[in-house]
């Protein structure tokens, strides 16, 4: 006498998420100018005011999560 399993139930239904990947020329291209912000930052930041200095560090960041917020990889 030959055993059967019962049939495989049903897939569950797919729910409308996030793609996975988000617009990667964007976040490529914005943490570029924020790479090279930090660098420009880096050299000029000796001769710079610390309040400048601060502000620019703080809208380098803003950058950054900017870019992760719009254009990065979906969680």
């Amino acid at each position: 006498m030959a055993s059967t399993s019962p049939p495989d139930p049903p897939p569950a239904p797919r729910r409308g998420r996030k793609p996975a990947i988000g617009r990667p020329l964007l976040f490529v291209l914005l943490l570029t100018v924020a790479a090279l912000g930090v660098l420009i930052l880096l050299v000029l930041g000796p001769s710079l005011h610390l309040e400048l200095a601060v502000l620019s560090a703080a809208g380098l960041l803003g950058m950054v999560v900017t870019a992760w917020a719009v254009a990065g990889p979906r969680l």
